[in-house]
C-alpha cells in the first residue's frame, strides 16, 4: 500500500521512531524531599543519569523517576525525581522485570534513607 500523503517538510511527517538508547522525561521536576508522605503512580525510570551530586560522590549517575498523580493521568500532569537511593532502584528494577508499570507507591523518608510502600 503506498502512502500517497505529501511530504509537508515537516519532521513529524518523517515518523523517526525514538532513539530508546538516549532517553529523557519532558515534564516538570520536583524533590524527592517534596513528595515524602504521598501516593503517586510510578510509570518510568533512568538509570545512572550523570548529575553534580553523582560527580561528588564518585558515583555513575541517579535514577531518575518518572510519577503520575493518578494512573490515568496525561502526560502533561507528569513530573519526575532524581534519587539516589538504592531501596528506591532495587524496587523499580523489580516492578520492570515484572513488567507491571505503572504501580502506585507511597514515598516515605527517614533521615537520608527514601523508599517505596
Amino acid at each position: 500500500m503506498e502512502d500517497n500523503s505529501k511530504d509537508d517538510g515537516s519532521l513529524g511527517f518523517l515518523k523517526i521512531p525514538r532513539d530508546e538508547n538516549c532517553r529523557s522525561f519532558n515534564c516538570d521536576e520536583t524533590t524527592q524531599s517534596k513528595l515524602v508522605n504521598t501516593t503517586f503512580w510510578i510509570v518510568d525510570f533512568i538509570e545512572d543519569v550523570p548529575t553534580k551530586f553523582s560527580k561528588a560522590k564518585g558515583v555513575k549517575g541517579q535514577t531518575l523517576v518518572k510519577i503520575k498523580p493518578e494512573r490515568d493521568s496525561p502526560d502533561s500532569a507528569a513530573k519526575k525525581f532524581f534519587t539516589g537511593s538504592a531501596d528506591i532502584l532495587y524496587v523499580l528494577q523489580k516492578v520492570k522485570e515484572m513488567n507491571k508499570f505503572p504501580r502506585r507507591v507511597t514515598l516515605r523518608g527517614n533521615g537520608n534513607r527514601f523508599y517505596f510502600e
